[in-house]
């Protein structure tokens, strides 16, 4: 259920006309130099429609909550596949990195080059962390925090749940 398969196309077009009445489609400025992708499995297809930026779409399937967690250079947002809707779609100006889940499966953290934003599994928003550098190093520490290094040389380690610096 979490294995996704994946298609490329040639064209928004053909992107477009090979997604399903219930699948959902985020995109970048559409132009001739973009990627076409579908993602899908027995719950849900999701499109992407991206400048290659040499970052590989990111998507995270949550079982237990019903959200499929999702992103790709500026685009990050969250689905839930059994009601079919958005919960969240955010276009920034800082590249999404990587897609966190803590071990435990109750946050789900977006890296991105100058920000961090928390969620709860649920989809709802928790915090978010902007950085003055960029990004350079990153990881959680159990279930309860994340660790961010810059390339500054600054390493803070922040509450999952509150954002609290520890």
């Amino acid at each position: 259920m979490d294995s996704w398969e994946i298609e490329y196309y040639e064209s928004a077009i053909e992107l477009e006309k090979n997604l399903g009445k219930n699948s959902f489609l985020f995109s970048e400025e559409v132009s001739e130099s973009n990627k076409f992708i579908k993602f899908s499995n027995n719950l849900s297809e999701v499109g992407f429609i991206y400048y290659d930026i040499g970052l590989e779409p990111q998507i995270k399937l949550l079982p237990q909550s019903n959200k499929v967690f999702l992103g790709i250079n500026s685009i990050f947002a969250c689905i839930d596949y059994t009601t079919k809707s958005v919960l969240f779609e955010e276009k920034l100006p800082s590249v999404l990195y990587d897609i966190l889940i803590d071990s435990d499966s109750n946050y789900i953290i977006y890296v991105c080059e100058l920000d961090i934003f928390v969620y709860k599994n649920d989809g709802s928003f928790l915090w978010k962390m902007g950085f003055r550098d960029i990004i350079e190093e990153y990881y959680l520490e159990g279930n309860d925090s994340i660790s961010i290094e810059c390339s500054d040389g600054d390493n803070t380690t922040f509450s999952l749940v509150s954002g609290k610096v520890r």
